[in-house]
């Protein structure tokens, strides 16, 4: 026996038979995938904070820089026309 796919193998799969229940399914279907979802970015929320934890325990330095540097922000440097007139005023 074949293995159904696409629409036809989900509609078999969950024997729809009208458009209501294609209306039933696909809400089913999505309010499934925002589980899914949710439960992804938990994951992802809990394993960075245990990536942090540990790094804590184990280098103090070293957590504190990486803190720092995404806190920090780069900006352009300026070009020499900029700089020497803003020198010679002070």
């Amino acid at each position: 026996m074949e293995k159904s796919t696409g629409k036809r193998g989900t509609f078999l799969k969950n024997r729809v038979t009208n458009s209501r229940e294609v209306a039933q399914l696909a809400w089913t279907l999505k309010q499934k995938v925002q589980a899914k979802a949710h439960r992804i970015k938990r994951y992802d929320k809990k394993e960075t904070q245990f990536i942090k934890n540990k790094m804590f325990k184990q280098d103090n330095k070293k957590f504190y820089r990486n803190l720092a540097m995404k806190n920090t922000e780069t900006r352009d440097t300026s070009s020499m026309e900029g700089v020497k007139p803003y020198c010679k005023s002070l």
